[in-house]
């Protein structure tokens, strides 16, 4: 009984295209394996055409088995299918992966079907000799057809026909293929036309040229993960050389994991489907949250000392990007980490079916809690800054700076008579304090000895720097 297909399917075939699939009816499901299953199903007309109907929407090919595909003992009552599964991701367990998913698809829509075989489909490997059909120049003595047969000696003259043929062909079989079609209007000959790299000229030198070509190709794929190799020992051992050797391994060996486990999870994914509108979307959000994360660190930093980040300017515009850069940049290792393992496992046919969904969940929850432990390691370090600038600063030492925010040691002399108006006074008399500059009226300062923030207006104190401070003392050269 031939499988019976919708109205709509049924009617958009051509007469006599009843061939080995339906690959003319399939959705663009982009693949880059395919795995063929042998599938027995019972043999009932609506069985069958819902069977069909929900592969086919997954852009799987399906037919009935043939007289080679069938297999030698079959149950009474049912019928084999030949299903041919499209998937994405690497070849290992790609059979697994397929027989999972038809088996899935069953178990989800209550189908009558089992796998019974499946295997790989591998594209047959031909090797191919590429000539390239180029117009002789003239013959004539002239200094124009001396020029184009010099630039034509040296691969100048650009080719007129590209013709790719299998390997091992003699110049006579590569010249009656081309004479033979006059593709593009121009008719072949020997006189006008030359054949670059040359044909050989005996069936003994074409078979050679044929195992060259083999042996050229698996040479080129044996070659490519030594290179890779030797790249990453180039850049470690100059790393080694410099002196960082032990921070470039993991982080180079964290790049090579990382790098083609991202693509693997983003390919053929909603956020690659997606990306022409979201990357327009994040730049601008993503430049406005580091320009924050670093204000917020400068905030941390401040606020050890009791003084407001609105009342200090920062030595330049490009700090609170070198402020957040680190925390951030340890958050976004740790969400590119999280998804390449997510990645390498979608590649490797794991994160498939049931638990994709529970695998895309599991990486978002550690991604957000490994980003948001970097963040709050930037504010641990932002506050361990702050402690130890404040430490120097009692010993009488101009702290380090961070990230833009530098503190200076001054001495603070009233410039009128009587008191001065001062918060959380008074106004140290004496002995040095620690200013990290103002942007308004009020100047803010904190008092070493005291591990106290006042305030004070800036037009009733004069700030003189603090001699004392290459001496060690916080008090010295200080006083009114």
């Amino acid at each position: 009984m031939p499988l019976r297909l919708p109205a709509q399917r049924r009617r958009s075939r051509e007469p006599g295209a009843e061939g080995p699939g339906t690959a003319g009816t399939l959705p663009a499901v982009p693949f880059n394996q395919r795995v063929r299953l042998l599938v027995e199903a019972v043999d009932q007309a609506d069985e069958l055409a819902l069977a069909q109907g929900l592969m086919e929407a997954r852009g799987w090919a399906v037919r009935r088995a043939g007289r080679e595909d069938a297999p030698a003992t079959a149950d009474g009552g049912r019928v084999a299918l030949v299903v041919e599964v499209r998937l994405s991701g690497s070849r290992r367990r790609a059979e697994k992966a397929a027989c999972g998913a038809v088996e899935r698809l069953a178990r989800t829509h209550q189908l009558a079907l089992w796998v019974r075989d499946a295997a790989l489909v591998m594209r047959p490997d031909d090797p191919r000799t590429e000539y390239r059909v180029i117009r002789r120049p003239g013959a004539g003595t002239g200094r124009r057809d001396r020029l184009a047969r010099w630039w034509a000696a040296r691969g100048g003259r650009g080719a007129h026909r590209l013709l790719r043929l299998p390997a091992g062909l003699t110049r006579e079989a590569v010249e009656r293929e081309l004479a033979e079609r006059p593709l593009g209007g121009r008719t072949f000959t020997s006189e006008a036309y030359e054949l670059r790299p040359a044909p050989p000229e005996t069936e003994d030198a074409a078979t050679a040229a044929a195992t060259a070509a083999v042996g050229r190709r698996t040479a080129a794929r044996v070659r490519v993960l030594p290179a890779v190799a030797v790249a990453a020992a180039a850049v470690l051992g100059w790393a080694a050389l410099d002196g960082a050797g032990l921070l470039w391994w993991p982080l180079t060996a964290a790049a090579l994991f990382c790098a083609p486990g991202v693509y693997f999870a983003l390919r053929d994914s909603w956020f690659s489907r997606n990306a022409v509108w979201l990357v327009p979307l994040a730049l601008p959000v993503g430049w406005s949250l580091v320009t924050w994360l670093g204000r917020l660190m400068q905030a941390f930093y401040l606020d050890r000392f009791g003084i407001p980040s609105g009342s200090v300017r920062s030595a330049g515009d490009l700090w609170p990007y070198a402020a957040a850069a680190e925390p951030l940049g340890l958050a976004l290792g740790f969400v590119l980490f999280f998804t390449a393992v997510a990645g390498w496992l979608r590649h490797v046919h794991i994160a498939k079916g049931d638990n994709r969904l529970a695998l895309v969940a599991l990486t978002v929850l550690l991604s957000a809690a490994f980003a948001a432990t970097a963040l709050l390691t930037g504010v641990h370090d932002a506050d361990r800054a702050a402690r130890k600038a404040a430490a120097a600063a009692r010993k009488g030492h101009a702290p380090a700076a961070y990230f833009g925010v530098r503190g200076t040691l001054m001495c603070v002399v009233p410039v009128g008579e009587g008191p001065v108006p001062v918060e959380n006074g008074p106004v140290p008399a004496g002995r040095a304090v620690l200013s990290f500059g103002a942007s308004g009226d009020w100047i803010w300062l904190w008092d070493p000895d005291r591990s106290q923030a006042l305030s004070v207006r800036r037009e009733d104190v004069q700030l003189l720097p603090a001699p004392g401070v290459s001496g060690g003392s916080p008090r010295t050269g200080c006083g009114r």
